[in-house]
């Protein structure tokens, strides 16, 4: 294993994409308590951040033969961890508001149940434009939202730190899902909130 430890970031990739298990194990060596003290953090759930952690090692291994590393692998995992974090944590807190835009509980389960892989998707790429679209958003909506996915932040929290009702912020809340839903499609929607 020694005589890996020199080898640049986009040399262990190569190595990765031709299915080395030691260089897979290095890298899951090298990063694993990085990403799980991030997702710990951000999730408060131990047991759910080590299965955030272990799924972006998981899908890391099984799409091996078509990985490319655009930087290196300390950005690529930061930016995986970030939206297995966003996903997990959305989840929580709007499924509500989503079943009440697709309709009955059933009509979710249905679309749920579809097969829809977020891996395929170039995670860069979806940050930039999500960033993008959240960015267009009016500022009050903005900054609701924002509180709400970043900051972990319950309506009611949200309502007593800007001093609106809960209901505002539901509303904004909405709308900017609503904006998301629109600009990204449905799919990319649950890929990145609800997986």
């Amino acid at each position: 294993m020694a005589s890996y430890v020199t080898l640049s970031d986009q040399e262990l990739a190569d190595l990765l994409r031709d299915g080395n298990e030691t260089v897979f194990k290095i890298i899951y060596d090298r990063f694993w308590s990085k990403l799980y003290f991030v997702a710990s953090k951000r999730l408060n759930d131990p047991a759910e951040a080590e299965e955030a952690v272990q799924d972006i090692f998981l899908n890391l291994w099984k799409n091996r033969e078509s990985f490319q590393l655009k930087v290196n692998f300390e950005n690529y995992l930061a930016i995986a961890i970030k939206f297995q974090v966003i996903k997990r944590r959305s989840k929580r807190f709007r499924r509500s508001i989503i079943e009440q835009q697709l309709g009955t509980e059933a009509e979710l389960e249905n679309f749920q149940s579809q097969h829809y892989d977020w891996n395929q998707y170039d995670l860069e790429e979806l940050q930039n434009r999500l960033g993008k679209i959240i960015d267009t958003l009016p500022p009050k909506c903005k900054l609701v939202f924002n509180m709400s996915r970043d900051e972990n932040y319950t309506n009611k929290k949200i309502a007593a730190e800007l001093g609106i009702s809960e209901k505002a912020v539901e509303k904004h809340v909405t709308q900017a899902l609503k904006v998301l839903r629109t600009k990204l499609g449905l799919s990319l929607i649950f890929i990145l909130f609800l997986n």
